[in-house]
This record gives C-alpha cells, sequence and structure tokens, in this order.
C-alpha cells in the first residue's frame, strides 16, 4: 500500500470545501476536487473510498476547526455571559478569516448527508459548553428553550453577519461586533426581574 502524504490529503480536503461551497454537492465530484488539488484522480482513492467519504471527512475537518476554537475561548470561571462572549467573538474572528469552513459546515449540517452519528460526536467534544448552557437554564440565567433554538439565536448570527447578501453588509468593527454579540445575548438571557426566573430561582 501507498503510503498516504498528509499534505495532499490536507489539499484535498480545502479543494473539496471550495467545490462545494462554490458549485454544491450534486455539482462536485471526485474528478473536479482532485484537478483542484493538483492529485490524480486514481490517487484520491488511496485517502478516501468514495466522495461521500471525502465529504464526511471535510464536514470533520470543518467541524473541528470549530469546535476547537469554541473549547480554545471557553472559560467558565469568568461568568457564562463573559465566556459566551469571549466563544462569539472568537468563532466571529474565526469565520472571517476562514469563511468557507462556516459556509461548508452550514450546507452540510442541513443536507441529507449529516446523520446522527456526527452529531452525537460533535456533542460529545462540545459536553464542556453545553453543560454550562444547561446550567445557566437551571440558574434563571438563560431562558428555559431548546437547545436548537440557543444555537439559532446566539450563534447562527455569526454566519448571517459573514454571509449575508444584506443591501447593507456588515461592517465588521469592534464596536459592531460587540453590539452584534449584546444583541444574540438578549435573544437567550432571561432579564434578571423575569417572573420566569423568580419561579426557577
Amino acid at each position: 500500500m501507498r503510503p498516504r502524504d498528509q499534505h495532499k490529503q490536507a489539499a484535498l480536503i480545502e479543494a473539496t470545501l471550495h467545490q462545494v461551497t462554490e458549485h454544491g454537492f450534486g455539482a462536485t465530484t471526485v474528478a473536479r476536487i482532485a484537478r483542484q488539488a493538483d492529485i490524480s484522480p486514481g490517487t484520491v482513492y488511496i485517502y478516501y473510498r468514495d466522495k461521500d467519504t471525502l465529504l464526511e471527512a471535510a464536514f470533520l475537518h470543518a467541524s473541528d476547526q470549530l469546535i476547537d476554537t469554541v473549547l480554545a475561548a471557553f472559560a467558565p470561571r469568568a461568568g457564562l455571559r463573559e465566556s459566551l462572549g469571549t466563544v462569539w467573538r472568537a468563532l466571529f474572528a474565526l469565520a472571517l478569516k476562514q469563511p468557507r469552513l462556516f459556509r461548508f459546515h452550514e450546507q452540510f449540517t442541513h443536507s441529507s448527508r449529516m446523520h446522527p452519528a456526527l452529531q452525537e460526536r460533535n456533542e460529545a467534544r462540545l459536553m464542556p459548553l453545553l453543560e454550562a448552557l444547561e446550567q445557566g437554564q437551571r440558574s434563571g440565567v438563560i431562558k428555559p428553550v431548546g437547545l436548537e433554538l440557543i444555537e439559532a439565536f446566539l450563534f447562527r448570527p455569526i454566519h448571517s453577519l459573514i454571509h449575508g447578501h444584506s443591501c447593507r453588509p456588515f461592517t465588521p468593527t469592534p464596536e459592531a461586533i460587540d453590539s452584534a454579540f449584546a444583541m444574540a445575548w438578549d435573544a437567550i438571557a432571561l432579564p434578571p426581574a423575569s417572573p420566569l426566573a423568580q419561579s426557577d430561582s
């Protein structure tokens, strides 16, 4: 068996991210990925069994980049709002630097290729953050809603601001980013005097 070249494997992942985000899953072929990676189509199969295996590997790569960023930034001792703000800004910086990661992750997550084992794998890696969010709900800091709503209102605005096609594009100044996080936080947080917060205490 021929040895695997890590540089070729990384080139295949990057080419996959580019092809899918530019042309979609249907139009992306192994031949197109190989051509962009400057690798022969036959060589692709040394690394991946088929196109589906390559796409899943690219998704895991994108997921790990996002999750590693979250875990590196998350510091629960600083307080939930402050910790989430640090995570939010770190993810925003990554989205500005590597927008294809977010775009590919979004496309794959909302496709038929996503399956429970992948979701469970990512959630297991994100457990410190998920447990902190659940604790925030138990203590009456965060609204008692499903985690899918927390994700939608806290983190999905990052994707919208980076990739949105609004007639008023977002200018990512530090002040604007702080304002965006404050609005995301307000969407999930319970006001201190909220009856819900009092009933949970």
